[in-house]
């Protein structure tokens, strides 16, 4: 299991960040403002505060996720189903439906990757289209199998 894992980042995380910016705040009142040292102290603390963040979001995902996962880690690929025309076409208009979402999403994403400039966002985003191409390309599937 990877909460604890995750629970311990974010702990070491949110005790680095508020290091780091105690830190920076009395290297800048050494009067070190504007050196190699701040620029170093100042990135690293900046990543921090982004990793300390993006922790506590998965620990709420997790939460969020433990009632909805089932069977996640087995299906790659949409299960044969015996499904009477009525289900078939119920199924068929859901996934028409957030087909258009996910391709929103996509787009979001993609502009979102363009537009960031710290690194560690621009890799979410980035991994964010790849994701929501998986979910777009699975729904067509579900679409296709279940075509009138």
């Amino acid at each position: 299991m990877v909460e604890p894992l995750v629970k311990k980042a974010a702990d070491v995380e949110n005790e680095a960040a508020k290091s780091y910016t105690e830190g920076l705040a009395k290297l800048r009142g050494q009067g070190l403002k504007y050196t190699d040292v701040e620029a170093v102290v100042s990135r690293i603390a900046v990543d921090t505060i982004v990793h300390k963040h993006l922790m506590k979001a998965i620990l709420e995902a997790q939460k969020e996720l433990e009632k909805v996962r089932k069977g996640y880690e087995q299906v790659k690929e949409p299960m044969e189903m015996e499904m009477s025309k009525e289900q078939a076409l119920l199924v068929k208009r859901f996934a028409e439906m957030h087909l258009e979402i996910e391709k929103d999403m996509i787009e979001t994403y993609q502009k979102m990757a363009e537009k960031m400039t710290h690194p560690l966002f621009k890799g979410l985003a980035e991994a964010l289209v790849k994701n929501e191409e998986e979910h777009h390309r699975l729904l067509k599937q579900l679409i296709e199998k279940h075509k009138e």
